[in-house]
């Protein structure tokens, strides 16, 4: 009789998994809170290293450089826990399934508040690489643009249930620059309001913008 052949022992590989992800979990916090705090130039991957208690070529290996490490912190802050695609999600999905467009608004404007909270900080950090770092830029303008597709299919979402002032592209347009970090930075930090705040202010502001009333 044969001996059973033993299975492979899996405990050590999903240990070591386990272990990679603390330690790109640990990286990531880390990046974050330097690239926020020092800009772009001044979190080095040296400094992130440092903090994140590890070496910087586990860095690279794990991310490639420091412009795609700031790459895949800007898509996780918009994204959140989720990792599926933003209309994928709960927030959007419960807007596109709404008829009707004053609860539309509320959604919409409670779950950009949200995203912009965790993601504005690093897309100010993107923005002011951006002014000398050319690829920088253009990973600015990408994200941005992405986020122009996104609101394209909310915007037309809240045509389908109300009459609008202006023709789709020019309210995908404007819900872009209502929305934007931009602007979100401006009232949440310069002029103080809450995200309770600032998120009727965005439903009521497009409301008032795009929605025809007494048709």
């Amino acid at each position: 009789m044969t001996e059973p052949v033993k299975p492979r022992r899996t405990y050590h590989s999903q240990r070591r998994k386990e272990q990679a992800e603390e330690t790109r979990a640990r990286i990531l916090a880390a990046a974050r809170r330097l690239l926020v705090e020092r800009g772009f130039a001044g979190a080095t991957i040296a400094a992130i290293a440092d903090e994140a208690g590890t070496s910087q070529e586990t860095i690279y290996q794990a991310f490639g450089n420091k412009r795609a490490l700031l790459a895949e912190l800007v898509q996780r802050a918009v994204r959140g826990d989720d990792p599926a695609p933003i209309l994928e999600q709960a927030g959007p999905v419960a807007v596109s399934r709404s008829a009707d467009p004053a609860e539309q608004l509320r959604l919409f404007a409670e779950d950009v508040a949200q995203r912009l909270e965790r993601a504005g900080p690093l897309m100010r950090v993107l923005a002011d690489a951006g002014h000398t770092d050319p690829d920088l830029a253009a990973l600015h303008r990408r994200f941005h643009q992405a986020r122009r597709r996104n609101l394209r299919t909310f915007t037309d979402g809240l045509a389908a249930n109300a009459p609008l002032r202006v023709g789709r592209t020019q309210a995908a347009d404007t819900v872009w620059a209502l929305a934007s970090p931009e602007l979100h930075t401006f009232l949440t930090q310069t002029a103080g309001r809450s995200r309770k705040r600032y998120a009727a202010w965005l439903a009521d502001t497009i409301m008032r913008a795009l929605i025809q009333t007494g048709v």
